[in-house]
């Protein structure tokens, strides 16, 4: 069984993050899967929306630090971030409406997902968290493009300090689109989302995921991206990969 699961309900494409056991964290193969399938259902006419959810109690804890402490260079290091900037850069490109099911918990890069996505909807269960800091990292759109819905002083509490927010909270911030009470109607939600989204004229509802994109991926994010890039590479981020992996707290001097 892979680490991505393809499901088709009529035009609606789900795509399951399915490594539970881990959380459904990021790692290399699961990115390099990911994006193969979001590229090839990008190009299937029958698939008219997708829908990203996770397996599991977890949406998607982020990034796999264990990956990073493997890694044998700080170059090593990066490749895994690049990747994390490569999904991010298709999740951004895909012409068709694109759903995030949020069926769990969202951190560090998994929260950052959201960013990419055209509607979100959430369990109100879920927490949301961006703790990359923790990790000598930085979440590269919550302080760039995030501080904008956000606001830059609520966006820097939750970028300096992890702080998790639920989903309800998020909602009244404007992340979350839809508020579904458990992940049986997070699926009613969803399928109520899209059959909405379908009933609009393909052109108009084309022009409107245009202009957001055009918003989206501007200079602003390409910053962030290009620091988490740079801050992948030093002897903060791999020192806090290895306590990850010894379940140990990384302690850093100012």
């Amino acid at each position: 069984m892979g680490g991505v699961l393809v499901g088709r309900e009529g035009p609606v494409a789900w795509v399951t993050l399915n490594r539970p056991e881990k959380l459904n964290s990021l790692n290399t193969g699961l990115m390099d899967e990911l994006i193969a399938v979001l590229r090839r259902l990008e190009k299937d006419p029958e698939a008219k929306i997708l829908v990203l959810t996770g397996k599991g109690k977890a949406f998607s804890a982020g990034i796999d630090l264990g990956e990073v402490a493997g890694a044998g260079s700080p170059d090593e290091a990066a490749d895994i971030f690049r990747k994390l900037a490569e999904l991010f850069r298709t999740l951004l490109g895909l012409e068709k409406p694109l759903i995030m099911a949020v069926n769990g918990h969202a951190y560090g890069g998994g929260a950052e997902l959201l960013w990419a996505a055209d509607i979100v909807v959430a369990v109100k269960h879920a927490r949301i968290a961006w703790p990359e800091a923790k990790w000598g990292l930085v979440p590269p759109v919550l302080p760039t493009l995030g501080a904008l819905v956000l606001g830059p002083a609520r966006a820097a509490l939750l970028a300096m300090t992890g702080k998790p927010v639920t989903a309800e909270e998020a909602y009244q911030m404007g992340l979350v689109s839809v508020l579904a009470e458990d992940e049986e109607d997070l699926k009613a939600k969803v399928d109520e989302v899209a059959e909405a989204v379908l009933s609009y004229s393909p052109g108009g509802v084309r022009s409107v995921k245009r202009l957001l994109r055009q918003v989206k991926a501007t200079s602003l994010a390409e910053l962030g991206i290009s620091e988490l890039e740079r801050l992948a590479m030093t002897k903060d981020t791999k020192y806090a990969a290895e306590m990850f992996k010894a379940k140990k707290e990384p302690r850093f001097e100012w």
